[in-house]
């Protein structure tokens, strides 16, 4: 906790600082990925990647005799170790909230409800709303926050059972959308259920399908 001085008075500022390891591990591995993408490039087209910002943010692109193309191609490790340093790192500062875990639990209600009106926006069209008729945009608006409630009541339950710990909401959206039945002449065949899905529908008090 600091303190910041306004004028003659003193207001109590509360600074959470959170690390997530997963994240961590993921961005690490993002980056080095891209990175190895990026250095492929530059060795089979040197000269191209001393004109492209991307490559030249992260290689050390040299003239070079030795080699059959004239350049050697090196990572900036710096540049790489200075952006991963800040990875997984959140840092909340408030006013009102001295509990840690509280603190994240209210950011992660507000960035839910942000998160669920910019997917609103993008899948359902209702960043602007092309409609002819009132009724036509009152009923595609109501669909649009019916999908809201849902998307906040998955987040309260998450929240509930722990599950932020081993996913992330679209993560877990993804896996049960991995779920499969298919009909053929006739007979119902259902995928295996996978440990993660029993998992999700245990957390949501879901009777596994049959």
């Amino acid at each position: 906790m600091t303190k910041h001085r306004i004028g003659s008075s003193q207001h109590k500022l509360y600074v959470h600082v959170y690390y997530d390891a997963l994240q961590a591990m993921q961005a690490r591995e993002s980056l080095f990925a891209h990175v190895a993408v990026l250095r492929e490039q530059a060795e089979s087209k040197p000269e191209q990647a001393l004109t492209d910002t991307e490559c030249m943010r992260y290689l050390i692109i040299r003239r070079s005799e030795k080699r059959e193309l004239g350049y050697t191609v090196t990572l900036c490790n710096d540049v790489i170790a200075k952006q991963l340093k800040t990875a997984a790192w959140m840092v909340l500062v408030g006013n009102g909230v001295a509990d840690a875990k509280r603190a994240l639990a209210l950011y992660r209600d507000k960035d839910v409800t942000e998160k669920g009106f910019l997917r609103l926006k993008n899948s359902f069209d209702l960043g602007r709303i092309r409609m002819y008729s009132l009724e036509t945009m009152h009923n595609k608006t109501f669909v649009g926050f019916l999908s809201l409630i849902l998307l906040s009541s998955i987040h309260r339950k998450m929240v509930q059972e722990d599950l932020y710990a081993k996913m992330t909401m679209r993560q877990l959206v993804l896996t049960l959308s991995k779920l499969r039945v298919q009909e053929i002449n006739g007979v119902r065949i259902q995928f295996l259920i996978t440990k993660q899905q029993r998992d999700i529908f245990s957390a949501f008090g879901i009777s596994e399908p049959t």
